[in-house]
Protein backbone atom coordinates (compact mmCIF):
# COMPACT_ATOMS: atom_id res chain seq x y z
CA UNK A 1 0.00 0.00 0.00
CA UNK A 2 1.44 3.34 -1.07
CA UNK A 3 0.16 6.33 0.80
CA UNK A 4 1.04 9.75 2.14
CA UNK A 5 -0.78 11.41 5.01
CA UNK A 6 -3.11 14.22 3.97
CA UNK A 7 -1.04 17.16 2.88
CA UNK A 8 -2.98 19.66 4.98
CA UNK A 9 -0.55 18.86 7.77
CA UNK A 10 2.35 19.06 5.36
CA UNK A 11 1.25 22.45 4.11
CA UNK A 12 0.98 23.69 7.69
CA UNK A 13 4.48 22.51 8.43
CA UNK A 14 5.79 24.05 5.24
CA UNK A 15 4.29 27.42 6.17
CA UNK A 16 6.78 27.60 9.05
CA UNK A 17 10.30 27.64 7.61
CA UNK A 18 12.44 24.80 8.89
CA UNK A 19 15.55 26.89 8.28
CA UNK A 20 16.28 30.58 8.33
CA UNK A 21 16.54 30.81 4.56
CA UNK A 22 15.34 33.31 2.01
CA UNK A 23 12.82 32.71 -0.76
CA UNK A 24 15.53 32.13 -3.37
CA UNK A 25 17.01 29.36 -1.23
CA UNK A 26 13.68 27.53 -1.20
CA UNK A 27 13.71 27.15 -5.00
CA UNK A 28 17.46 26.84 -5.65
CA UNK A 29 18.04 24.10 -8.22
CA UNK A 30 14.47 24.30 -9.45
CA UNK A 31 13.26 25.56 -12.82
CA UNK A 32 10.02 25.39 -14.75
CA UNK A 33 11.12 22.16 -16.40
CA UNK A 34 13.75 20.58 -14.10
CA UNK A 35 14.50 19.46 -10.55
CA UNK A 36 18.26 19.02 -10.10
CA UNK A 37 19.35 16.24 -7.75
CA UNK A 38 22.91 15.85 -6.56
CA UNK A 39 23.86 12.17 -6.75
CA UNK A 40 27.01 11.25 -4.82
CA UNK A 41 28.51 7.77 -4.99
CA UNK A 42 31.76 5.82 -5.29
CA UNK A 43 31.97 5.80 -9.07
CA UNK A 44 35.67 4.93 -8.82
CA UNK A 45 37.97 3.03 -6.47
CA UNK A 46 37.76 -0.26 -4.58
CA UNK A 47 34.14 0.36 -3.56
CA UNK A 48 32.95 1.26 -7.05
CA UNK A 49 30.64 -1.78 -7.13
CA UNK A 50 28.44 0.21 -4.74
CA UNK A 51 27.87 2.80 -7.45
CA UNK A 52 25.39 0.35 -8.97
CA UNK A 53 22.98 1.65 -6.32
CA UNK A 54 23.14 5.09 -7.90
CA UNK A 55 22.75 3.66 -11.42
CA UNK A 56 19.52 1.92 -10.45
CA UNK A 57 18.21 5.09 -8.85
CA UNK A 58 19.05 7.22 -11.88
CA UNK A 59 17.39 4.66 -14.16
CA UNK A 60 14.22 5.23 -12.15
CA UNK A 61 14.61 8.99 -12.68
CA UNK A 62 14.78 8.29 -16.43
CA UNK A 63 11.62 6.19 -16.23
CA UNK A 64 9.76 9.03 -14.51
CA UNK A 65 11.10 11.52 -17.05
CA UNK A 66 9.94 9.34 -19.93
CA UNK A 67 6.48 9.29 -18.37
CA UNK A 68 6.39 13.09 -18.40
CA UNK A 69 8.24 13.99 -15.23
CA UNK A 70 6.57 15.48 -12.17
CA UNK A 71 4.21 18.39 -12.77
CA UNK A 72 6.10 19.11 -15.98
CA UNK A 73 9.55 18.93 -14.45
CA UNK A 74 12.23 16.34 -15.27
CA UNK A 75 14.53 14.84 -12.64
CA UNK A 76 18.07 15.86 -13.59
CA UNK A 77 20.89 13.97 -11.87
CA UNK A 78 24.15 15.85 -11.26
CA UNK A 79 26.75 13.19 -10.44
CA UNK A 80 29.82 13.53 -8.23
CA UNK A 81 32.30 10.80 -7.36
CA UNK A 82 33.17 10.26 -3.68
CA UNK A 83 35.52 7.30 -4.26
CA UNK A 84 34.30 6.04 -0.86
CA UNK A 85 36.70 8.62 0.60
CA UNK A 86 35.58 11.18 3.18
CA UNK A 87 37.73 14.07 1.93
CA UNK A 88 36.71 13.48 -1.67
CA UNK A 89 33.08 13.09 -0.60
CA UNK A 90 33.11 16.36 1.32
CA UNK A 91 34.50 18.17 -1.71
CA UNK A 92 31.78 16.59 -3.84
CA UNK A 93 29.02 17.67 -1.46
CA UNK A 94 30.29 21.25 -1.26
CA UNK A 95 30.52 21.44 -5.05
CA UNK A 96 26.97 20.17 -5.53
CA UNK A 97 25.56 22.54 -2.91
CA UNK A 98 27.52 25.73 -3.61
CA UNK A 99 28.66 25.49 -7.23
CA UNK A 100 26.06 23.29 -8.94
CA UNK A 101 23.30 24.60 -6.63
CA UNK A 102 21.21 21.44 -6.75
CA UNK A 103 17.70 21.40 -5.31
CA UNK A 104 18.34 18.30 -3.17
CA UNK A 105 20.68 15.35 -2.66
CA UNK A 106 20.02 11.62 -2.98
CA UNK A 107 22.24 8.58 -3.01
CA UNK A 108 25.45 7.97 -1.04
CA UNK A 109 27.19 4.70 -0.39
CA UNK A 110 29.88 4.25 2.29
CA UNK A 111 28.70 5.23 5.76
CA UNK A 112 32.02 6.75 6.76
CA UNK A 113 31.70 9.24 3.91
CA UNK A 114 28.05 10.00 4.65
CA UNK A 115 28.87 10.63 8.33
CA UNK A 116 31.62 13.05 7.31
CA UNK A 117 29.14 14.91 5.09
CA UNK A 118 26.33 15.19 7.64
CA UNK A 119 27.43 18.43 9.38
CA UNK A 120 27.87 20.26 6.07
CA UNK A 121 24.58 19.04 4.61
CA UNK A 122 22.64 19.60 7.82
CA UNK A 123 23.91 23.17 7.97
CA UNK A 124 23.07 23.77 4.30
CA UNK A 125 19.53 22.59 5.00
CA UNK A 126 18.61 21.18 1.58
CA UNK A 127 16.77 17.82 1.49
CA UNK A 128 19.03 14.75 1.54
CA UNK A 129 17.70 11.23 1.09
CA UNK A 130 20.32 8.65 2.04
CA UNK A 131 19.63 5.79 -0.34
CA UNK A 132 22.36 3.24 0.40
CA UNK A 133 24.71 4.00 3.34
CA UNK A 134 23.33 2.47 6.53
CA UNK A 135 24.98 3.98 9.63
CA UNK A 136 22.30 5.12 12.08
CA UNK A 137 24.34 8.19 12.98
CA UNK A 138 23.74 9.66 9.52
CA UNK A 139 20.08 10.29 10.38
CA UNK A 140 20.08 9.99 14.18
CA UNK A 141 19.94 12.30 16.02
CA UNK A 142 17.15 13.73 13.92
CA UNK A 143 17.99 16.40 11.36
CA UNK A 144 14.96 17.92 9.67
CA UNK A 145 16.51 17.69 6.18
CA UNK A 146 18.07 14.19 6.33
CA UNK A 147 16.02 11.08 5.52
CA UNK A 148 17.11 7.44 5.46
CA UNK A 149 15.50 5.41 2.66
CA UNK A 150 17.02 2.00 3.42
CA UNK A 151 17.27 -0.13 6.57
CA UNK A 152 19.89 1.38 8.85
CA UNK A 153 22.63 -0.56 10.57
CA UNK A 154 20.49 -0.91 13.67
CA UNK A 155 17.58 -2.41 11.75
CA UNK A 156 19.92 -4.67 9.79
CA UNK A 157 22.04 -5.64 12.79
CA UNK A 158 19.03 -6.80 14.76
CA UNK A 159 17.68 -8.64 11.71
CA UNK A 160 21.06 -10.37 11.31
CA UNK A 161 21.07 -11.55 14.92
CA UNK A 162 17.43 -12.64 14.73
CA UNK A 163 18.25 -14.82 11.73
CA UNK A 164 21.29 -16.29 13.48
CA UNK A 165 19.20 -17.24 16.51
CA UNK A 166 16.44 -18.67 14.31
CA UNK A 167 18.77 -21.56 13.51
CA UNK A 168 17.87 -24.29 16.01
CA UNK A 169 20.27 -24.82 18.91
CA UNK A 170 22.38 -21.75 18.18
CA UNK A 171 23.99 -20.68 21.44
CA UNK A 172 27.63 -19.95 20.52
CA UNK A 173 28.11 -16.94 18.23
CA UNK A 174 31.38 -15.32 17.11
CA UNK A 175 31.69 -11.78 15.72
CA UNK A 176 34.35 -10.50 13.32
CA UNK A 177 34.25 -6.91 12.10
CA UNK A 178 36.13 -3.87 10.87
CA UNK A 179 36.99 -1.28 13.50
CA UNK A 180 35.06 1.52 11.77
CA UNK A 181 31.66 3.10 12.42
CA UNK A 182 30.14 1.26 9.48
CA UNK A 183 30.90 -2.15 11.01
CA UNK A 184 29.84 -1.05 14.48
CA UNK A 185 26.50 0.09 13.06
CA UNK A 186 25.79 -3.60 12.38
CA UNK A 187 27.66 -5.35 15.19
CA UNK A 188 26.45 -3.20 18.08
CA UNK A 189 22.72 -3.78 17.50
CA UNK A 190 23.39 -7.43 16.63
CA UNK A 191 25.23 -7.87 19.92
CA UNK A 192 22.39 -6.05 21.69
CA UNK A 193 19.81 -8.42 20.21
CA UNK A 194 21.88 -11.49 21.05
CA UNK A 195 22.28 -10.34 24.65
CA UNK A 196 18.57 -9.62 24.99
CA UNK A 197 18.00 -13.22 23.98
CA UNK A 198 20.50 -14.72 26.39
CA UNK A 199 23.48 -15.19 24.05
CA UNK A 200 26.80 -13.49 24.72
CA UNK A 201 29.28 -13.67 21.80
CA UNK A 202 32.02 -16.15 22.66
CA UNK A 203 34.68 -14.15 20.79
CA UNK A 204 34.84 -10.76 19.06
CA UNK A 205 37.62 -10.08 16.58
CA UNK A 206 38.77 -7.27 14.30
CA UNK A 207 39.81 -7.59 10.67
CA UNK A 208 40.86 -4.28 9.17
CA UNK A 209 40.07 -2.98 5.70
CA UNK A 210 42.78 -3.92 3.25
CA UNK A 211 43.86 -6.99 5.23
CA UNK A 212 44.67 -9.80 2.81
CA UNK A 213 44.87 -12.73 5.21
CA UNK A 214 42.49 -13.85 7.97
CA UNK A 215 44.50 -16.79 9.26
CA UNK A 216 45.01 -15.34 12.75
CA UNK A 217 41.33 -14.57 13.20
CA UNK A 218 40.20 -17.92 11.80
CA UNK A 219 42.50 -19.82 14.14
CA UNK A 220 41.08 -17.99 17.15
CA UNK A 221 37.53 -18.70 15.99
CA UNK A 222 38.41 -22.36 15.51
CA UNK A 223 39.17 -22.64 19.25
CA UNK A 224 35.68 -21.36 20.15
CA UNK A 225 33.79 -23.76 17.84
CA UNK A 226 30.90 -21.32 17.19
CA UNK A 227 27.51 -22.37 15.84
CA UNK A 228 27.32 -19.18 13.74
CA UNK A 229 29.60 -16.28 12.82
CA UNK A 230 28.47 -12.68 12.32
CA UNK A 231 30.82 -10.89 9.89
CA UNK A 232 30.58 -7.10 9.56
CA UNK A 233 33.13 -6.86 6.75
CA UNK A 234 33.27 -5.18 3.37
CA UNK A 235 33.19 -7.28 0.21
CA UNK A 236 36.92 -7.82 -0.30
CA UNK A 237 37.59 -8.82 3.30
CA UNK A 238 34.49 -11.02 3.41
CA UNK A 239 35.83 -13.05 0.49
CA UNK A 240 39.21 -13.40 2.18
CA UNK A 241 37.64 -14.45 5.49
CA UNK A 242 35.39 -17.05 3.85
CA UNK A 243 38.31 -18.38 1.83
CA UNK A 244 40.38 -18.86 4.97
CA UNK A 245 37.49 -20.45 6.86
CA UNK A 246 37.32 -23.10 4.16
CA UNK A 247 41.11 -23.40 4.02
CA UNK A 248 41.25 -24.31 7.70
CA UNK A 249 38.33 -26.72 7.61
CA UNK A 250 35.57 -24.49 8.97
CA UNK A 251 33.55 -23.98 5.81
CA UNK A 252 30.53 -25.70 7.39
CA UNK A 253 30.03 -22.92 9.94
CA UNK A 254 27.31 -20.54 8.68
CA UNK A 255 28.35 -16.90 8.37
CA UNK A 256 25.91 -13.97 8.53
CA UNK A 257 27.03 -10.92 6.52
CA UNK A 258 25.85 -7.35 6.09
CA UNK A 259 24.22 -5.25 3.40
CA UNK A 260 27.76 -4.27 2.40
CA UNK A 261 28.04 -7.56 0.52
CA UNK A 262 25.81 -9.72 -1.65
CA UNK A 263 25.79 -13.39 -2.58
CA UNK A 264 26.56 -12.92 -6.26
CA UNK A 265 29.52 -10.57 -5.84
CA UNK A 266 30.92 -12.66 -2.99
CA UNK A 267 30.72 -15.78 -5.14
CA UNK A 268 32.39 -13.89 -7.98
CA UNK A 269 35.20 -12.69 -5.71
CA UNK A 270 35.91 -16.15 -4.29
CA UNK A 271 35.33 -17.98 -7.58
CA UNK A 272 34.23 -21.04 -5.63
CA UNK A 273 30.69 -21.96 -4.66
CA UNK A 274 31.83 -24.27 -1.87
CA UNK A 275 33.42 -21.25 -0.16
CA UNK A 276 30.14 -19.32 -0.04
CA UNK A 277 27.57 -22.11 0.31
CA UNK A 278 27.02 -21.30 4.01
CA UNK A 279 27.15 -17.53 3.62
CA UNK A 280 24.03 -15.45 4.33
CA UNK A 281 23.47 -11.73 3.86
CA UNK A 282 20.89 -9.15 4.74
CA UNK A 283 18.56 -8.88 1.76
CA UNK A 284 16.41 -5.79 1.41
CA UNK A 285 14.14 -7.09 -1.36
CA UNK A 286 10.93 -9.02 -1.88
CA UNK A 287 12.49 -11.60 -4.19
CA UNK A 288 15.72 -13.10 -5.48
CA UNK A 289 17.86 -11.00 -7.75
CA UNK A 290 16.61 -12.94 -10.80
CA UNK A 291 13.12 -13.62 -9.42
CA UNK A 292 9.90 -12.57 -11.15
CA UNK A 293 9.21 -9.70 -8.74
CA UNK A 294 12.64 -8.19 -9.46
CA UNK A 295 12.63 -8.69 -13.22
CA UNK A 296 10.69 -5.51 -14.07
CA UNK A 297 13.24 -3.46 -12.14
CA UNK A 298 16.15 -5.16 -13.87
CA UNK A 299 14.47 -4.56 -17.22
CA UNK A 300 14.06 -0.90 -16.30
CA UNK A 301 17.75 -0.52 -15.48
CA UNK A 302 18.79 -2.22 -18.72
CA UNK A 303 16.46 -0.01 -20.73
CA UNK A 304 18.45 3.08 -19.74
CA UNK A 305 21.82 1.45 -19.00
CA UNK A 306 21.99 -1.48 -21.47
CA UNK A 307 25.49 -2.59 -20.52
CA UNK A 308 24.98 -2.49 -16.76
CA UNK A 309 25.74 -5.76 -14.99
CA UNK A 310 23.15 -6.22 -12.27
CA UNK A 311 23.94 -7.05 -8.65
CA UNK A 312 22.03 -6.75 -5.39
CA UNK A 313 23.29 -3.19 -5.10
CA UNK A 314 21.56 -2.24 -8.35
CA UNK A 315 18.15 -2.12 -6.69
CA UNK A 316 18.74 -0.79 -3.18
CA UNK A 317 18.18 2.92 -3.90
CA UNK A 318 15.13 2.61 -6.13
CA UNK A 319 12.64 2.37 -3.26
CA UNK A 320 13.61 5.72 -1.77
CA UNK A 321 13.43 7.25 -5.26
CA UNK A 322 9.85 6.00 -5.51
CA UNK A 323 9.02 7.61 -2.17
CA UNK A 324 10.65 10.86 -3.31
CA UNK A 325 8.57 10.90 -6.48
CA UNK A 326 5.38 10.29 -4.49
CA UNK A 327 6.21 13.20 -2.18
CA UNK A 328 7.04 15.50 -5.11
CA UNK A 329 3.73 14.65 -6.73
CA UNK A 330 1.89 15.28 -3.48
CA UNK A 331 3.42 18.74 -3.07
CA UNK A 332 2.15 19.87 -6.47
CA UNK A 333 3.68 22.33 -8.94
CA UNK A 334 4.37 25.00 -6.30
CA UNK A 335 7.44 23.15 -5.06
CA UNK A 336 9.92 24.37 -2.45
CA UNK A 337 12.53 22.63 -0.38
CA UNK A 338 10.54 23.08 2.84
CA UNK A 339 7.37 21.75 1.24
CA UNK A 340 9.20 18.68 -0.01
CA UNK A 341 10.64 17.94 3.45
CA UNK A 342 7.19 18.36 4.99
CA UNK A 343 5.72 15.98 2.41
CA UNK A 344 8.46 13.41 3.04
CA UNK A 345 7.46 13.47 6.72
CA UNK A 346 3.96 12.40 5.71
CA UNK A 347 5.07 9.19 3.97
CA UNK A 348 3.43 6.23 5.72
CA UNK A 349 3.62 2.47 5.04
CA UNK A 350 4.87 3.13 1.53
CA UNK A 351 5.12 -0.22 -0.25
CA UNK A 352 7.74 0.19 -2.95
CA UNK A 353 7.16 -3.27 -4.45
CA UNK A 354 10.91 -3.84 -4.27
CA UNK A 355 12.07 -3.41 -0.65
CA UNK A 356 11.13 -6.19 1.78
CA UNK A 357 9.74 -3.61 4.22
CA UNK A 358 7.72 -0.42 3.76
CA UNK A 359 9.00 3.16 4.09
CA UNK A 360 7.55 5.38 6.82
CA UNK A 361 8.91 8.83 7.65
CA UNK A 362 7.45 10.98 10.45
CA UNK A 363 8.43 14.35 11.93
CA UNK A 364 9.98 12.41 14.83
CA UNK A 365 11.72 9.62 12.90
CA UNK A 366 13.48 9.88 9.53
CA UNK A 367 14.77 6.29 9.52
CA UNK A 368 12.24 4.97 7.10
CA UNK A 369 12.78 1.20 6.83
CA UNK A 370 12.70 -0.92 9.98
CA UNK A 371 13.05 -4.50 8.72
CA UNK A 372 14.88 -6.72 6.25
CA UNK A 373 14.89 -10.24 4.86
CA UNK A 374 17.95 -12.49 4.47
CA UNK A 375 19.38 -14.22 1.39
CA UNK A 376 21.37 -17.44 1.23
CA UNK A 377 22.04 -20.38 -1.03
CA UNK A 378 19.43 -23.13 -0.72
CA UNK A 379 20.09 -26.19 -2.90
CA UNK A 380 22.65 -24.10 -4.73
CA UNK A 381 20.23 -21.29 -5.58
CA UNK A 382 20.02 -17.80 -4.03
CA UNK A 383 16.89 -17.78 -1.87
CA UNK A 384 15.16 -15.05 0.14
CA UNK A 385 14.42 -16.15 3.70
CA UNK A 386 12.34 -14.87 6.61
CA UNK A 387 14.18 -17.10 9.08
CA UNK A 388 16.36 -20.20 9.02
CA UNK A 389 14.74 -22.64 6.57
CA UNK A 390 11.73 -20.36 5.98
CA UNK A 391 11.40 -18.79 2.49
CA UNK A 392 10.24 -15.17 2.38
Amino acid sequence: MKRLMPLLAAATLAATPLFAQDEDWETTGLSDDAITIGVMGPFSGNASSYSKAMIGMMAYYEKINEEGGIHGRKLVAVQEDTGCDSAKGLAAAKKLISQDEVFMLQGNSCSGVALALRPTIEEAGLPWIVAHAVSDSISDPLARNIFHGVPTGRANGRAMAAFVLSKPETSNVAIIEHSNDWAHSYSNPAREYLTENGVTPSIELTMERGQTDATAQVQKIRQEKPDFIIAALYEAETAIFLRDLKKYGMGDIPVMGTAGTDLENTLKRTGDFDTVRNYYVIHSYVDNLDGPLMQPWGDMIHKYYPDEELSTFSFVSIGSAEALVAALKAVGPDLTRSKLMAALEQVRDFDTGILSDAITWTPEDHQGVKGSAVAGFVDGEPTVLKAWGQPY
